[in-house]
């Protein structure tokens, strides 16, 4: 799912309870992946195409716009703690904006937030 379409159903209230979406956008004025829907077991494919396509040496800052996930389960948490592992091998960390509040509680209670800021 591309940006248009992840804006686009967000604006209009659908699509948002899906299985996971990224996008690679601007976030907070540089570059990063907007995420969408349901972050869960089956979207570890997905996930590791997105750490395929990102650029660690030249973005070890990683900048998510995390304000359209619905849901994230054990299994995408430990996911994030991968992506939190890449950062740090690159000297970079996690940037996370938009969270919302429930998601932000499930990351802090894995202690993900010793790796990601939350703006």
């Amino acid at each position: 799912m591309g940006l248009r379409r992840i804006a686009g159903a967000a604006s209009r209230g659908e699509g948002l309870d899906g299985p996971m979406e990224y996008a690679f956008t601007t976030v907070d004025g540089c570059d990063g992946i907007l995420m969408s829907g349901r972050c869960t077991y089956e979207d570890g494919n997905r996930f590791h195409d997105m750490l395929r396509d990102w650029d660690f040496a030249a973005n070890p800052v990683v900048r998510l716009d995390l304000r359209f996930v619905t849901f994230i389960d054990s299994a995408a948490i430990g996911m994030m703690f991968i992506l939190a592992n890449r950062c740090r091998e690159a000297g970079g960390h996690i940037v996370a904006s938009g969270t919302p509040p429930h998601i932000v509680r499930a990351l802090r209670r894995a202690t993900l937030d010793r790796y990601i800021e939350f703006r």
